[in-house]
């Protein structure tokens, strides 16, 4: 019996140290350096059939996947986020495209947040493919083209 006491103690300064360990990692913020990354910040306004489309996601996709994204407001205004923590979208040529994602659809941990914009009337119908899945839309972000205005048609 005595061995198993020595090995219970022995145990404990290990079990202090791993819960030293796993709570100084909670609580904190990402402390990323920005400062590295081409980032400049995006916004414009999205339309379909002339009016505002609120509720839809933007996303600026590079090449390799990336993306920056937003989400529209009311009067169909939209601003990109690199990430949840910082604003802006990396330069270089986008392929851009613009629906509304569902529960189902998003990546995880990206559902739709409570209270978040539905989508306007106006929107009733779907967003056409070539807006999202197979979308012709492009942009070419560079700090002298930060604002990019979509005005969407429901039929060809």
């Amino acid at each position: 019996m005595k061995p198993f006491v020595c090995m219970k103690f022995s145990l404990l300064p290990l079990c202090l140290f791993a819960g030293l360990l796993l709570s100084a990692g909670c609580g904190g913020s990402i402390n990323a350096d920005y400062s590295q990354l081409d980032l400049v910040d995006v916004s414009g306004t999205v339309t379909l059939d002339g009016q505002p489309l609120s509720g839809a996601t933007v996303a600026f996709e590079a090449a390799d996947g990336t993306y920056s994204s937003g989400v529209t407001d009311a009067g169909g205004h939209y601003s990109l986020m690199f990430n949840t923590e910082k604003s802006g979208c990396l330069t270089g040529q986008k392929t851009v495209r613009i629906k509304f994602v569902t529960d189902s659809e998003a990546p995880e941990g990206e559902a739709e947040t409570e209270g978040a914009e539905q989508p306007s009337t106006a929107a009733s119908s779907k967003i056409p493919e070539q807006y999202n899945q197979k979308s012709t839309l492009t942009a070419t972000v560079d700090a002298d083209h930060t604002s990019f205005n979509f005005e969407l048609k429901s039929r060809p």
